[in-house]
């Protein structure tokens, strides 16, 4: 997010988009049959050895979260294919890589996708026309392999267009338990819900970029319908976290009522809030902070 100039609407709908998984109309899946699907072993050893190149180049004694390489570490392995992919595919010499330049001269859709995967996991991957492709398999899972196609539809991943379901997932990803962000009502209208996760770490969520300039683009109407209507709108944080808070971030001790969360609401509005990079950063920083 970037706080040197306003934010606009069609940026934020950009990135609200970026992301998202598109549904393949008649002309992906007539290009992906005639360029891909004849090339696809290829092109899945040519995955393969863009990330055999980025492990190479990678410092695999890196720890996230308590977790080792590759556990846990998809979004690196995507956004560092991608950067190798971008790099090579212009003079393409494999036959999987001629395969989809040429898929994409056509016109035909490459993207790197976030999203739900199987209502188990967050995952990054890559959508080709109608194709699914993985190249972080491996990351919750470490003996399953590397790289992984299919087609869209049988990969079963879905996009996070709301808060309830980006919170399911999260409970099941990080086994950990969602709450309602009524203690910190000013950051609620960008931060709506707390992860706490099994060693007793707590977060405010989401700053993923799919649902953070989602909520963004309704102007907070997403993290309004989550705390208002949500099935877990009336759950409390454990008292040791909630001290915490108090005593360390000016939390309130108790949750506010619709009325008062709604005023928050009311005024970021008003405020513009959501093209105020400036003040949309800060929050940010806040929330990443806790």
């Amino acid at each position: 997010m970037t706080a040197s100039k306003p934010l606009t609407l069609e940026f934020i709908t950009s990135k609200a988009e970026e992301e998202q998984i598109a549904s393949p109309n008649f002309k992906q899946v007539k290009l992906t049959k005639k360029f891909l699907m004849p090339k696809v072993k290829e092109l899945e050893a040519d995955m393969l050895a863009l990330r055999a190149a980025f492990d190479q180049g990678f410092d695999i004694s890196t720890n996230k979260y308590g977790k080792t390489y590759p556990e846990g570490f998809c979004q690196e392995i995507t956004l560092g294919v991608k950067e190798l992919l971008e790099k090579q595919l212009p003079q393409a010499k494999t036959p999987g890589l001629m395969a989809l330049r040429d898929f994409i001269a056509q016109g035909g859709l490459a993207k790197r996708i976030w999203g739900n995967l199987r209502h188990q996991y967050f995952q990054n991957a890559f959508q080709f026309g109608n194709l699914y492709v993985d190249v972080a398999n491996d990351t919750v899972t470490i003996t399953k392999p590397k790289v992984e196609i299919l087609p869209l539809a049988k990969a079963r991943m879905f996009p996070i267009n709301e808060y309830d379901g980006y919170a399911d997932v999260a409970e099941k990803y990080w086994k950990g338990q969602v709450y309602p962000n009524r203690i910190l009502p000013d950051l609620a209208v960008m931060f709506p819900l707390f992860l706490i996760t099994p060693n007793g770490k707590v977060a405010l969520h989401a700053n993923y970029q799919t649902i953070l300039y989602r909520n963004m683009q309704f102007d907070f109407a997403l993290a309004e319908k989550f705390l208002m209507r949500s099935k877990r709108r009336d759950m409390q944080l454990p008292k040791q976290h909630l001290e915490r808070l108090v005593n360390e971030f000016g939390a309130r001790s108790e949750p506010i009522d619709d009325a008062e969360l709604k005023q928050y609401f009311d005024s970021a509005r008003g405020s513009a809030l959501r093209f105020d990079s400036t003040r949309c950063q800060a929050l940010l920083d806040r929330a990443i902070a806790l």
